[in-house]
């Protein structure tokens, strides 16, 4: 005979059920994370120690503790994880940049905050050739634009960043169009210490070679001339 349930039986029993417990998938993403941020800062490490062509999966894998295959999981490939982690170094390096550049910048006159943004792009260069130089080379070759795009974007806010530091000395400005001739200034300081940093074999190390204080000290010169010319061109001139 088929046994009838009693009025509230099944409400009893359907009170005595475990709750479901949802700490399992919170903690399985929570791991998941943690892995997708130990694979990346690895592999920033791998690129700063080993450069481009050092950056292979095998390498990057035994260094965030996971195996090869979990790399795959995450990235389609080897480039995706490199575009991942690029992005991340110029997005980390312009908020640390900017907090760097509040606390030395701007000095008391326009050289002396032009001095102390010379020494820290040469301090740049100087302690990461590797890194640096992997990410001008990726920049240069990749085929995903729209990657190409957001990484020049955040080089971009970067040298944005420094100019609105360098126009609180405005007043200094003899030029007419003072943030454009900054911007300038400041790229061409890039430019030149980029190249003199990352490459041997350029025209600055052509003998007689350049010491980098010496450069240093034309750079600065090259950089506040210009500054100081007004509409005309004549260095001091309203």
């Amino acid at each position: 005979m088929e046994q009838v349930e009693r009025p509230g039986q099944c409400q009893r029993r359907q009170r005595q059920q475990p709750p479901h417990d949802d700490a399992a998938p919170r903690h399985g993403q929570a791991r998941s994370r943690a892995t997708a941020t130990r694979l990346l800062e690895a592999t920033i490490a791998v690129l700063d120690e080993a450069g481009l062509d050092g950056a292979v999966i095998p390498r990057i894998a035994a260094m965030a503790g996971v195996a090869p295959a979990s790399v795959y999981r995450r990235y389609a490939d080897k480039n995706a994880l490199l575009r991942a982690a690029f992005l991340q170094v110029l997005d980390q390096s312009n908020e640390s940049r900017r907090a760097e550049l509040a606390r030395l910048m701007p000095g008391a006159t326009l050289a002396a905050t032009a001095r102390e943004l010379l020494a820290l792009l040469f301090a740049q260069y100087r302690q990461h050739p590797q890194l640096l130089r992997a990410l001008t080379r990726f920049i240069e070759g990749d085929s995903d634009q729209a990657f190409v795009a957001e990484a020049r974007r955040l080089l971009r806010a970067n040298v944005e960043c420094i100019v609105e530091l360098l126009l609180r000395h405005v007043a200094e400005i003899a030029h007419p169009a003072p943030a454009a001739a900054l911007r300038f200034g400041v790229l061409q300081l890039a430019c030149a210490i980029e190249v003199y940093m990352l490459d041997p074999q350029s025209l600055w190390h052509v003998a007689p070679a350049f010491a980098a204080d010496e450069l240093m000290a034309h750079l600065l010169h090259g950089f506040l001339a210009p500054l100081q010319c007004g509409p005309g061109g004549v260095p001091g001139a309203a």
